[in-house]
């Protein structure tokens, strides 16, 4: 009364190829959204570097030396 078989495992007939392959070329969206991505980020991060100067806060005086020393 034996639950396996000893016959070795057979590829299933439906997934013989990889599913990728058999799928068909990719949308542009898919060869391009790395690039578009890439570049959207950068104008982001110049656009936010260009106001980055209004939100700094002024600088303060050093503080001046008092008359006596100890």
């Amino acid at each position: 009364m034996a639950l396996f078989k000893d016959t070795p495992p057979r590829e299933h007939p439906e997934y013989t190829q990889l599913r990728f392959m058999a799928a068909g070329s990719p949308s542009w969206w898919k060869q391009n959204r790395h690039k578009v991505l890439a570049i959207a980020g950068l104008l982001a991060g110049l656009w936010l570097a260009g106001h980055h100067h209004d939100a700094t806060p002024k600088t303060c005086a050093p503080a001046s030396t008092s008359g006596t020393s100890r």
